[in-house]
């Protein structure tokens, strides 16, 4: 054969080969396309009735009513005019005809701010409308709820940002695809809570995109980070080239760039059994137990059950959720555990009231644990802000349950009218306010009423002289006391004179010089040196040498 004939021959075959592939290359190019917009938005499914026609379809539905062939033909219809009553076809969307959806703003707490793309920021409004495009934005005090068309309720949570990407119905609203944007923060979503067939929601983060099938899940956004917790139904989690379905009662991570995790049981709820359902004082304190897994406690507080208005939001790594400051009023506390890859977990709710105004004073006198002598205490506080009046209670139990004294005063001070009972006592103050409302007890202080020591009893002293010394005997004193002895030649000064002390009565005192002396004798306590009311008793100290004089006789004769 021909060498120049083999040439040309093999020529035209590879030639053929080659035009042949890119053939193929480009039949298969629009496949690929229609595969991905398939997987991004599923076929509309429409069942026939009696008396349908494609035709007829696509004039309802379709965007051009022409195309109604592309449908014979993916569905496999012999005949366009005549189909078997509930015959399902598949409508692929982007044949449908299309309108923009919208989103109602259900509910805006705090500084809630939209925009449209690229236009300038706005204070958004309860009832307002948001069409695609728009993008919504909630501070660090402040929430909103979305709504949209089939009832899917979106709460954006304080420090949220987001954009409503797609609103999209399709065959007259039988059919809907939404795509939501979470930039930051946290949203907590129940889509299509009616169950209406051919509803399509994704969930957009920085890092992951969610995709819901009837569900009430929970989405946080933060740096690098998406997490998902599912509470209700499936939702798959996609990132990084993988898709996971997290189960009800599971969550995932997703980090930028990176696949999700797989999905975890969430952590089990706080028990809040012990939580307090009063709260007198600020800042509200909210103590949790430990358990297994934990490392951070998560909450919100809402004034009722739906938490459309979030009034306060904490994190805490401590045992310790606290919250600065509330009005007077019933709340509702829901709290969730965290556990080491942040996704947080079931929650429980707590029912509380909070009753802090007006302010309690603040207890200035006695201080704690103080021993008052007096009979008849005096009690002291600070003024407080928007009290009036005050309410004061005196007692001998800590819990007042019969109190001493239960007195209405005006001013920051009252004096017991009746000698109190010796030992403890303990006092608490409330505010009134100028209309009547009262407000919660102070702090208990306790203070101690101890008497002073009394005057001692000299009524069985005995004194003795020696020639050096006075011998002074008194009655023992009583427990926990002593004597203090003076002796002075002059009653006003005896409180000066130099003190002489006996735990039991017994004194040896210098001789003092003869003639008459006061003898100061008080009892004092050992415990902090309270003195009781002297005792003055004058008595007639005899010449050191009586017998003197009978030596002068015989110089007097001698004279």
């Amino acid at each position: 054969m021909n060498p120049n004939l083999i040439l040309k021959a093999s020529m035209q075959k590879l030639i053929a080969g080659w035009l042949l592939s890119l053939a193929l290359a480009a039949s298969a190019q629009p496949l690929v396309g229609t595969l991905a917009l398939t997987a991004q938005i599923p076929d509309w499914l429409y069942t026939v009735r009696a008396g349908d026609t494609l035709i007829g379809i696509g004039q309802r539905y379709l965007m051009d009513a022409g195309r109604w062939p592309a449908l014979q033909r993916l569905n496999r219809i012999a005949d366009p005019r005549h189909m078997p009553p509930a015959t399902v076809l598949r409508v692929p969307a982007n044949l449908l005809r299309s309108t923009p959806g919208q989103a109602t703003l259900k509910v805006v707490h705090g500084n809630v701010r939209w925009r449209e793309t690229s236009g300038p920021w706005q204070s958004a409004t309860q009832g307002q409308r948001l069409s695609v495009g728009s993008e919504v934005q909630t501070d660090d005090q402040a929430n909103a709820v979305l709504e949209l068309a089939n009832g899917t309720r979106l709460g954006l949570n304080p420090g949220s940002i987001l954009v409503l990407d797609t609103i999209s119905l399709y065959g007259d609203g039988l059919m809907a695809d939404t795509r939501l944007r979470l930039q930051q923060g946290q949203a907590e979503i129940t889509d299509n809570p009616a169950r209406r067939a051919q509803q399509n929601l994704r969930v957009l983060t920085p890092s992951a995109q969610a995709v819901v099938r009837g569900t009430v899940f929970r989405v946080g956004v933060q740096t690098n980070l998406t997490r998902e917790e599912t509470l209700s139904g499936v939702v798959d989690v996609g990132a990084g080239g993988r898709t996971v379905s997290v189960a009800q009662m599971q969550g995932t991570v997703a980090r930028a760039g990176e696949p999700p995790l797989a999905p975890r049981a969430l952590l089990a709820a706080p028990d809040v059994s012990a939580l307090p359902q009063r709260l007198e004082q600020l800042p509200l304190r909210f103590a949790l137990p430990a358990a297994p897994g934990v490392v951070a406690r998560w909450g919100q507080i809402s004034p009722d059950e739906s938490f459309d208005v979030i009034l306060a939001e904490k994190a805490s790594q401590s045992a310790f959720l606290s919250v600065p400051d509330l009005p007077n009023g019933d709340y509702i506390l829901r709290v969730r555990h965290v556990d080491d890859l942040g996704l947080q977990g079931l929650e429980a709710r707590h029912r509380f009231k909070v009753w802090a105004r007006p302010f309690a004073p603040t207890l200035e006198a006695p201080v704690r644990l103080a021993t008052l002598r007096a009979p008849r205490p005096s009690l002291s506080w600070i003024h407080a802000v928007d009290a009036a009046r005050y309410r004061v209670q005196l007692a001998t139990s800590a819990d007042f349950s019969a109190p001493l004294a239960d007195q209405t005063v005006a001013a920051p001070h009252w004096a017991a009218n009746a000698d109190v009972p010796v030992g403890n006592l303990h006092w608490r103050v409330a505010s009134i306010t100028a209309t009547g409302e009262n407000g919660p007890w102070s702090a208990t202080e306790t203070f101690s009423y101890k008497p002073a020591p009394g005057q001692p009893d000299l009524s069985k002293a005995a004194l003795r002289f020696e020639s050096d010394a006075l011998l002074l005997d008194l009655a023992p004193p009583p427990p926990n006391q002593h004597y203090q002895v003076s002796i002075s030649a002059n009653a006003d000064s005896a409180g000066a004179a130099p003190q002489h002390s006996s735990a039991d009565g017994q004194l040896r005192l210098p001789r003092p010089d003869s003639g008459e002396q006061f003898l100061g004798v008080r009892l004092v306590d050992d415990e902090d040196g309270t003195t009781g009311p002297a005792m003055l008793q004058k008595i007639t100290v005899p010449s050191r040498y009586p017998n003197l004089w009978v030596l002068l006789i015989p110089i007097l004769f001698a004279l």
